[in-house]
């Protein structure tokens, strides 16, 4: 399971950011996750739940992770597209495009702490 290695890298990554004392405060992750990122969401949080078994100082901290749709954009006429059932056309000019501007991502968008 994937998911795992990518919790483990997403708390690697946070723990190379912030210090101690910031990440004791530390309340949730938000992150977002494209749809063809191979990533499924509820596995990510099996894996994170999972992940505090060895890790029980981050078990308060929530993760929220937010899917993000699927956009091209034309190469003809720079035209912006939300993909639906996977058909890589552009709304505007009907050309195929396969200029993936959003969906394939994973980041970490946002961490908050405690005041």
């Amino acid at each position: 399971m994937h998911e795992t290695s990518i919790v483990n890298s997403i708390m690697k990554t946070l723990e190379l950011e912030f210090e101690k004392e910031k990440l004791d405060k530390m309340k949730s992750i938000h992150l977002k996750v494209g749809i063809l990122s191979n990533i499924e969401p509820r596995l990510l949080h099996n894996a994170y739940s999972a992940y505090h078994m060895m890790h029980p100082e981050y078990s308060a901290v929530t993760l929220n992770i937010e899917s993000t749709e699927l956009k091209i954009q034309c190469e003809v006429c720079n035209h912006i597209t939300q993909i639906k059932n996977y058909r890589f056309l552009c709304e505007n000019c009907g050309r195929p495009s396969k200029n993936i501007i959003q969906g394939e991502e994973l980041l970490i968008h946002k961490v908050e702490f405690e005041d």
